[in-house]
């Protein structure tokens, strides 16, 4: 009976401790629950406010931009409790801090002046383009301008290494420099230049014809490779054959109208007529996109900023 006894008082005493373990099991496991869903939601709260400031500081580029197309420099920096935006107007970045409660993002995106040469065919007022290729730079687009530049023609007057009076014919190699011809201009077959044709009376081009432009010296700049203009910037126009090859700026402030030839551009002119297979191929070079000299200054232009293709990073 005693060993009985014994023996329930020891069963009894494995149950409690059973129990107990049970217990102690089921409190801690509450407990890992009870943490895992209180982190749980404070990350999904920082989510949110992550989300929420990556979307503050996206909102404040465009609106930066847009402030900055549409108003001052000054105007593209500003702040408030939800973003800070700056443009740096040296490095031409614009960078966004997007913020919520204590979660911040940041974003940043390079950006670039606008311009008609920056493209590969700019027109003020007329396109047509029937049969039309372009090679390699092809995001350079067809895109219209108004107004178009101007070309200072006293700029080249003064830095000719040529001057001619009255319409011109050329037939043959031309030696180097810059040709500045007042008055019309008739490229024949075989006619080579290597520099630049200023024409205030319009160009026309027959048979095989080559042109390419040169740099300035000591820049990293070319000169244009044919301008037409006249001092009241009236029409100048530019005819050409399908064996014309120029290699530069071609500008006009008349009418350019090209016939199957090979042309690196860009093309700046009043109206444009591209057909019968006119290719621009500018060999996946960038060399001619550039802002010439001599022609109106883009601060008087105001054109707009654009964003640099894969300049947007973004940090925190």
């Amino acid at each position: 009976m005693t060993r009985f006894k014994l023996l329930i008082r020891s069963e009894s005493g494995s149950v409690m401790a059973l129990v107990f373990i049970w217990f102690l099991t089921l409190t801690i496991l509450g407990t890992t629950f009870l943490t895992l869903a209180t982190y749980e939601g404070k990350h999904a709260i920082r989510r949110e406010q992550r989300s929420r400031a990556f979307f503050r500081a996206e909102g404040g580029l465009n609106t930066g931009l847009w402030r900055l197309n549409h108003g001052s420099e000054a105007d593209a920096s500003f702040s408030n409790d939800e973003v800070s935006v700056t443009y740096d107007s040296v490095g031409l970045k614009l960078t966004a801090i997007g913020k919520d409660g204590l979660t911040q993002c940041q974003l940043e995106i390079g950006l670039f002046d606008d311009h008609p040469f920056n493209h590969i065919v700019s027109y003020g007022s007329y396109l047509d383009t029937q049969v039309f290729h372009i090679s390699n730079l092809k995001e350079k687009e067809l895109t219209h301008f108004e107004p178009l530049p101007e070309v200072d023609l006293n700029y080249y007057f003064n830095r000719a290494d040529f001057y001619y009076s009255g319409d011109q014919i050329f037939d043959g190699s031309m030696p180097d420099g810059i040709h500045y011809v007042d008055g019309y201009v008739t490229m024949k077959n075989g006619t080579t230049l290597n520099g630049t044709l200023v024409s205030t009376g319009g160009a026309r081009f027959i048979g095989f014809v080559t042109i390419i432009s040169q740099l300035m010296p000591d820049t990293n700049l070319y000169y244009p490779a044919l301008i037409c203009a006249d001092t009241a910037q009236a029409d100048a126009d530019i005819t050409g054959t399908p064996q014309l090859v120029i290699k530069g700026l071609i500008y006009s402030s008349g009418t350019v109208i090209f016939k199957g030839q090979l042309l690196t551009g860009p093309i700046v002119a009043e109206r444009v007529v591209l057909k019968s297979g006119v290719n621009i191929d500018d060999l996946g070079q960038s060399i001619y996109y550039q802002y010439p000299p001599g022609f109106s200054s883009l601060i008087e232009q105001d054109y707009y900023k654009r964003i640099i293709r894969g300049s947007w990073c973004r940090s925190g």
